[in-house]
Formats: structure tokens, C-alpha cells, sequence
């Protein structure tokens, strides 16, 4: 998955007062597609889901918001879909040690949210590993 082409990129701190902030965005750029109300609402939550997983995730707990790194956001609207990218410089993570779709029973741990992701959109790709932070790539492509 690749971003080509427009994009929007928001740069924000590592808070969660800022995910707001993120939806807002994210809503202006998907309601240039053809993406549905609906689309775009899963769209909301998939991305709010990756940016919280950063907040409460990506950094020693030591490390107070200030002192975090930000979290990049990348929109890329498309006719027919949207792509998001979420990186941040974290602590990373293995990806197979973590809840996914086809796992969400199973005895890994961790959270939901690649779950909900993967759940939410059409394409849901993951670059981690231990001490290099996380780029989540997302797509969602219009229902209609």
C-alpha cells in the first residue's frame, strides 16, 4: 500500500486531546471521495483506535506527553477509497504477538484495536518491531 498523489498530513502530540482533532480532519478529507457516511464513520474509529494505541502504547511510562515524540498522520483521498497512514518513533512492537481478526479468541495478548481496525476497513497493514516505532497503513474503500 502505497500513498500516491493529494495528501493531507497532520503532525500532532502524543495526547489524546488531540485525536479529536484527527477525526475532525479525517471527516473534511474522506467527504471528497465516495466514500458513505458510514464509511467514513469506520474510517473515524479505525484511525482513532491507531492513534489511542499510540497514546497508551508506544512509550515508557516515564515518558510524560510532552516528552513523547509526535504521531503523523497521513490522509490520502481517493475517488473510490481513503488511505491513512499513522506512524509514530515509539517503542514498537511485534505484530504477531498481538490480537488480530482471525485471533481475537486465541491466547495472545494484547488490546483490540488492530482488531477493530482490521474489522473496520478493507486493508489494514503493519510495520513494527521492537525499538522502531509503528507505521499502520489503513484502507477503506467506498461501500456503494
Amino acid at each position: 500500500m502505497a500513498g500516491n498523489g493529494e495528501c493531507v498530513k497532520l503532525v500532532i502530540p502524543c495526547h489524546p486531546k488531540y485525536v479529536a482533532v484527527v477525526r475532525l480532519a479525517l471527516t473534511g478529507v474522506a467527504a471528497r471521495t465516495d466514500l458513505t457516511v458510514d464509511d467514513i464513520e469506520d474510517v473515524k474509529v479505525a484511525v482513532s483506535e491507531a492513534c489511542t494505541n499510540v497514546i497508551d502504547h508506544a512509550f515508557a511510562d516515564e515518558e510524560t506527553g510532552d516528552k513523547r515524540p509526535p504521531i503523523e498522520i497521513v490522509f490520502y483521498p481517493r475517488d473510490e477509497e481513503v488511505l491513512v497512514e499513522v506512524t509514530d518513533e515509539g517503542s514498537g512492537f511485534d505484530p504477531k504477538r498481538v490480537v488480530l481478526a482471525d485471533d481475537v479468541l486465541g491466547d495472545k495478548q494484547g488490546g483490540l484495536g488492530l482488531y477493530l481496525m482490521q474489522r473496520l476497513m478493507d486493508k489494514v497493514e503493519v510495520q513494527s518491531a521492537p525499538g522502531s516505532g509503528t507505521k499502520i497503513k489503513m484502507i477503506k474503500r467506498a461501500s456503494r
